[in-house]
């Protein structure tokens, strides 16, 4: 039995209970066995199959399991923190005689392993391999995955006395797991395995800053992140180019990619509607950028925080025009292209009630005649 003929919805199950730090001793038996009885399946020579690639018969892998569990305590005491299960299974079966087989490494042929680094003598993969691995590693460990694009403004991107020190640079200023590679003519891309869309995006930013510095031209850089299943790093690097052009556009230098929330499509709205957002009694100029009718996004020239109650009242561009009265909660709240300063960026969610006053504005329609669209 091998990870590959075990169902998605199985291995997710089991990173689930080795993933619970209370699910320890009889409570982690007991909750492995519940899996087995759930999915009608030998669950600890699963378990031990998904964990560390290793199919044995049912008894011996729970004594195994049960083994590394107690390796888990052990490692606790010593380090002052819980390890995981997954440290406790490569320390453990390292210790017994390798038996430990990194899946990652272990393809139908053979993939070389990553070098430790420049000159030992192993070739470094290429970058479409280390994509798939780091796919694979994500997809199994259920951590997030950061894929950064950096971008030079040069139109003619980087000359090929350019790119070698530019990539020198880069690499001395990642860590040993993260992959950096060159995209020519104009790109670099870095792979930060276990890293989130935070910690990606200052890292983008310290990227640029070191590239600058090597190179003497602007860089703009993209970000996008994904977890478990969804850490596919080849279109994790689509969203980041796209990021990029998006950076470029907002006049900033590093942007996070965000994927699209809104349930409905968005319509760009622009300064066609005039628009006043209302707080406290005190109404104030805004931009509707875009529409959808679940909510919108806003352009600010004061910050709102996330959570704040607020009401925009729309004037559409008509002969007659009327007051469209929408409540609204602000969502989420980012910088413009001065980090720090106006406008910023807002967004919205409406309430299920007003959504049809919304698809009307949207639509084009107007309230049939006599009848007034001020809520």
């Amino acid at each position: 039995m091998g990870p590959r003929d075990l169902r998605r919805a199985v291995q997710d199950d089991i990173r689930e209970v080795l993933g619970d730090p209370a699910a320890r001793g009889d409570r982690l038996a007991e909750s492995i066995a519940a899996l087995g009885a759930r999915h009608s399946l030998e669950a600890f020579r699963a378990v031990l199959s998904v964990s560390a690639d290793i199919d044995c018969a049912e008894p011996q892998a729970r004594e195994i399991v049960l083994a590394i569990d107690g390796r888990r305590r052990l490692l606790a005491d010593l380090l002052g923190r819980d390890p995981g299960f997954a440290v406790a299974s490569c320390d453990l079966l390292h210790e017994a005689g390798g038996r430990l087989r990194e899946p990652v490494f272990r393809q139908e042929g053979s993939v070389p392993p990553e070098p430790e680094g420049p000159g030992d003598g192993v070739a470094a993969p290429t970058l479409q391999e280390a994509q798939r691995l780091e796919t694979r590693r994500a997809e199994r460990s259920g951590r997030p995955l950061a894929v950064v694009v950096l971008s030079t403004d040069l139109p003619g991107g980087l000359s090929t006395e350019t790119l070698g020190p530019a990539l020198a640079a880069l690499r001395a200023g990642t860590r040993d797991v993260d992959y950096v590679a060159g995209a020519p003519p104009a790109d670099l891309i870095v792979l930060l395995p276990c890293t989130g869309g935070r910690e990606g995006l200052r890292a983008a930013e310290r990227f640029r800053a070191t590239l600058v510095k090597a190179t003497g031209c602007g860089w703009r850089a993209g970000v996008a992140v994904g977890q478990g299943s969804g850490a596919n790093a080849r279109l994790l690097e689509d969203s980041a180019r796209r990021s990029v052009e998006e950076a470029r556009r907002a006049g900033t230098g590093a942007a996070l990619h965000r994927p699209e929330r809104r349930r409905h499509p968005r319509s760009p709205v622009g300064p066609a509607i005039a628009a006043g957002l209302r707080r406290d009694g005190v109404e104030s100029e805004t931009v509707v950028e875009d529409m959808s009718l679940g909510g919108a996004l806003l352009s600010l020239k004061e910050r709102l925080d996330p959570g704040a109650e607020i009401v925009l009242a729309l004037r559409p561009p008509v002969a007659r025009p009327a007051v469209l009265i929408i409540p609204a909660r602000v969502y989420r709240v980012s910088d413009g292209p001065v980090p720090g300063a106006a406008p910023w960026k807002a967004a919205v969610v409406f309430e299920p009630e007003v959504r049809l006053r919304v698809a009307g504005l949207l639509a084009g329609l107007i309230a049939p005649r006599g009848g007034n669209l001020t809520a």
